[in-house]
């Protein structure tokens, strides 16, 4: 089976395993940076989101919306690219019953098409399932208008894999690797490298921790495409 066979198939088999996979808990669509205390990443990305827009977001890799519909409760035109045929109808599921809008693509982040430029991208947890991270990582930056913001997550290699993920294939990247160099000229509001965290989003899988990349960063207003 074709790697991103492998990825949809997990991902489609855990969206299955329980109405709400991830964010379970009454706030999730909190626009609120405050109600979400274990994410640093939903606190900063909520923070531009209120002070910069509203304006056009993408959100790849959007899991079951969290994120997505969080803009979109804001004001922002969201669409969110989804691998997973399951978690792409529970986007829509989601988000109708906020009453927001989003524009749901079923397609992996290397066929996703842009139809003109974001002011902000999100791709929160996919690039650990790409091997090829130098053409994603110039794919999504071409989809960012000029001085719009990228905010990015993956897991580093600093520690292993864990055994009950190395059921799919996964391409964890160095601290210093592949996409923080994609990044070097673009300054970051947020830049860390956070280590040995525990996972509790997953109700189906033993306890075990990661090691990440995480970063915000803003493209520079001269550069094009």
């Amino acid at each position: 089976m074709k790697t991103l066979d492998q990825i949809r198939e997990f991902f489609n088999d855990r969206y299955r395993s329980t109405s709400r996979y991830w964010w379970n808990y009454p706030h999730a669509y909190s626009v609120s940076p405050e109600e979400h205390a274990g994410s640093l990443m939903a606190q900063q990305i909520l923070r531009f989101a209120i002070s910069h827009g509203p304006g056009r977001v993408v959100d790849l890799g959007s899991g079951e919306g969290a994120d997505a519909i969080r803009l979109a409760r804001l004001g922002w035109e969201v669409e969110a690219v989804e691998l997973s045929e399951v978690g792409a109808d529970k986007i829509s599921k989601f988000a109708s019953e906020v009453g927001v809008s989003v524009k749901v693509h079923r397609v992996a982040l290397a066929d996703f098409v842009a139809d003109g430029l974001f002011d902000l991208v999100i791709c929160n947890g996919v690039l650990h399932y790409v091997e090829d991270k130098q053409a994603a990582c110039r794919r999504i930056q071409d989809m960012t208008t000029p001085g719009g913001v990228n905010a990015v997550s993956l897991w580093s290699d600093y520690t292993p894999v864990p055994e009950c993920h190395r059921v799919v294939p996964t391409f964890p990247d160095a601290e210093r690797g592949v996409v923080v160099a994609e990044y070097a000229e673009w300054p970051k509001s947020l830049m860390y490298f956070e280590r040995f965290r525990g996972e509790s989003g997953h109700n189906d899988m033993p306890a075990h921790f990661h090691s990440y990349i995480k970063m915000i960063a803003n493209k520079p207003l001269g550069e094009s495409g």
